[in-house]
């Protein structure tokens, strides 16, 4: 959907498995390997934005809707988070999560110099939620709003520079 919009995107990585170097061994190595190997594909596109796209799970099952994350590190992420997350709740009716602060402890944020963002799409725990994210034309709204969220943030960014072009030079990141 992005593609069709006209961004660029990169994955870090298309299937639910680790992008370690070879020949790492231990699991722990193995999942730092991994790490910094995402954090290079990341910073190898500077003028990008990074997107890390999540469900969430937790033992109360009565927990839905869709949550941003969102770190410090640079001063658009809480107003990506912010756009992100009205566009979710008008999506999820009943969800009224907010926005919400990360620590510096996620590697690849606090590693991360351009606009990041975390978003959890909902909650696997959640009979409803886990229902709607195993229906592909749910999914497909999800990723609607994600492409939505990305077309505004872009267009207040625009705003706020003088000769930038939307479509000519953002770039999106995905994790998986």
């Amino acid at each position: 959907m992005l593609t069709l919009c006209g961004y660029e995107v990169v994955y870090t990585r298309t299937d639910d498995i680790s992008i370690h170097d070879d020949g790492v061994e231990g699991i722990r190595n193995q999942k730092i390997s991994d790490m910094e190997n995402r954090l290079e594909i990341v910073k190898s596109y500077p003028e990008s934005v990074f997107i890390s796209v999540h469900q969430n799970l937790f033992t109360d099952s009565a927990y839905f809707g869709g949550q941003m994350f969102y770190t410090t590190n640079n001063s658009a992420n809480f107003r990506l988070a912010r756009i992100m997350q009205g566009l979710f709740s008008e999506l999820q009716p009943g969800n009224d999560r907010e926005v919400k602060l990360i620590d510096n402890g996620l590697y690849l944020f606090k590693n991360t110099d351009q606009p990041a963002l975390l978003i959890e799409c909902g909650f696997l725990s959640n009979p409803g939620d886990a229902a709607n994210l195993s229906s592909p034309e749910y999914r497909k709204k999800i990723a609607f709003t994600v492409c939505k969220g990305l077309g505004q943030f872009f267009g207040e960014e625009a705003k706020n520079k003088e000769n930038v072009k939307i479509g000519e030079t953002e770039s999106f990141l995905y994790m998986q």
